[in-house]
C-alpha cells in the first residue's frame, strides 16, 4: 500500500488554478450540529453492534454504490459488524449496470430484507427526509454520510458526516479507509475511482483538491481494463429510442432546454439525457422529465456558471415531491401518480413555466431543438 500523506485542511484552499473548488476550513453546518467528524468516535459508537444495513438513494449511481462498498469494507475491517447493502429501486443506466456486474457489487433488493434483523442502519449519498430513498420510516438512522446539503433530520444520527463542499461521497469514505490504513482490493479501488471520476466528470465538475488527491491515490490500484468495460457498455434499444424522442421533442427557450421524454425504461434515463443535452452550445439550463410506471422523475443540469441546480430543483418541486441536488446537478420526483400522457404534459408544462420564471427566462424565444 502506498504511503499515505496528509494535508493540513488549510492547504485545500491554496490552489489558484481555478480548476478545483476549495474546501471550507471549518464545518459548514455547525448550526445543525454537523461539523468536523471524528472517525474514531464514530467507530467506537458501533461497539457491541452486530449487523449493519446500508442504504443509498433509490436507483443508485456509481458514487452511492462505491461509497456503500467502501463503508462496508471499513466497518467489516475495523468492527465485528457484518454489513449488507440495500438496493432501493433499480440500477438502470448501462454504465451503472456494468459496474454492478463487473465489480460484483453485493446489492440486495430492499423489499426482501427484514429490517428487524439489523441493529444498525446507515445511509450514504442521501439523507433521512429526502424522500428519494427506501429508509424504513419506523427506524432511526445511526450513520449518515453524504456530500449534499445537510437536512435537519440527519443531525440526530450518532455518526453524521455531511460535507457538501466535496464533489463526491466516495471521497469521504476513501478518507476513512486511508485514515485507518485499510488496504483496498482492486474492485473497491476501481469502484471508488470510477465514482469520483463520473461524479465530477473527470474532475471538471464540482471537484475539490480532495477529489484530486483521491484520484491520484487510487489510479495505480485501478483495473483499467475493467474501467473501460464499465465506461463503454453495450447500450439497450430503449436508450436509442429515448434519445430519438428527446431530440425530436426538445425545446429551446433562450439558454434553457426542456424535454418531456414520456415513458422511460428506467428512472435515471432522464438524468442521462439531461447530461447529453447540456452539451448543446447555447445551453445553460436543462430540464428533462420522464415517467417510469406512474412515477414522474425530473432531472436538472446547469452550467458551472449557474451553480444553483439543487436550489432550483427544490423550488421547482416544492411540497409536491422529493427533490435534492447541489451545484450543477439535481433530481426530483413528484408524489402525485402520473398515469397518462395528458397528466404528464400538465405536470411537465407547469415545471417548465416555473423554471423559466425562477431563472428570469419567461418570454424567451422558443423553438424546437431540431427542425
Amino acid at each position: 500500500m502506498a504511503e499515505r500523506t496528509k494535508q493540513p485542511s488549510g492547504e485545500f484552499g491554496s490552489s489558484s488554478s481555478g480548476l478545483f473548488t476549495p474546501e471550507p476550513r471549518t464545518g459548514a453546518h455547525s448550526d445543525l450540529g454537523i461539523g468536523d467528524f471524528n472517525l474514531g468516535k464514530g467507530l467506537e459508537r458501533l461497539r457491541g453492534r452486530r449487523d449493519l444495513l446500508v442504504y443509498m438513494h433509490d436507483n443508485p449511481d456509481p458514487d452511492a454504490m462505491a461509497a456503500a462498498m467502501g463503508l462496508k469494507h471499513l466497518i467489516e475491517s475495523t468492527t465485528d459488524l457484518r454489513a449488507t447493502l440495500a438496493l432501493g429501486g433499480i440500477v438502470g443506466r448501462a454504465e451503472n449496470r456494468a459496474m454492478v456486474e463487473r465489480l460484483r457489487v453485493p446489492l440486495i433488493p430492499a423489499e426482501v430484507l427484514n429490517t428487524d434483523h439489523f441493529d444498525t442502519i446507515a445511509i450514504v449519498d442521501s439523507q433521512p427526509g429526502t424522500g428519494n430513498n427506501s429508509l424504513p420510516a419506523s427506524r432511526a438512522v445511526d450513520i449518515v454520510i453524504d456530500h449534499h446539503p445537510a437536512r435537519e433530520e440527519s443531525a440526530s444520527a450518532g455518526w453524521c458526516d455531511i460535507r457538501p463542499q466535496l464533489g463526491a461521497t466516495s471521497t469521504i469514505v476513501l478518507q476513512y479507509l486511508r485514515e485507518k490504513d485499510i488496504p483496498l482490493d482492486t474492485s473497491l479501488a476501481t469502484a471508488l475511482f470510477y465514482a469520483i471520476r463520473s461524479e465530477t466528470r473527470d474532475l471538471g465538475r464540482e471537484a475539490t483538491m480532495a477529489e484530486r488527491d483521491a484520484y491520484l491515490y487510487l489510479i495505480p490500484q485501478v483495473d483499467h481494463h475493467l474501467m473501460f468495460r464499465i465506461q463503454q457498455p453495450k447500450l439497450p434499444r430503449q436508450y436509442y429510442e429515448a434519445l430519438d424522442r428527446a431530440l425530436r421533442r426538445a425545446e429551446v427557450w433562450g439558454d434553457v432546454i426542456t424535454v418531456n421524454l414520456g415513458l422511460i425504461a428506467y428512472p435515471d434515463l432522464a438524468a442521462e439525457i439531461a447530461d447529453l443535452l447540456l452539451d448543446y452550445e447555447a445551453a445553460q439550463f436543462v430540464l428533462c422529465c420522464g415517467r417510469y410506471g406512474k412515477q414522474f422523475f425530473v432531472s436538472l443540469r446547469t452550467e458551472p456558471t449557474q451553480r444553483r441546480a439543487g436550489e432550483l430543483m427544490r423550488q421547482l418541486i416544492g411540497n409536491d415531491g422529493a427533490a435534492g441536488g447541489h451545484g450543477t446537478t439535481a433530481g426530483g420526483r413528484l408524489f402525485m401518480p402520473v398515469s397518462s400522457d395528458a397528466d404528464m404534459k400538465t405536470a411537465f408544462d407547469h415545471l417548465v413555466y416555473r423554471l423559466l420564471d425562477l431563472t428570469g427566462r419567461v418570454g424567451a424565444p422558443r423553438f424546437a431543438l431540431l427542425g
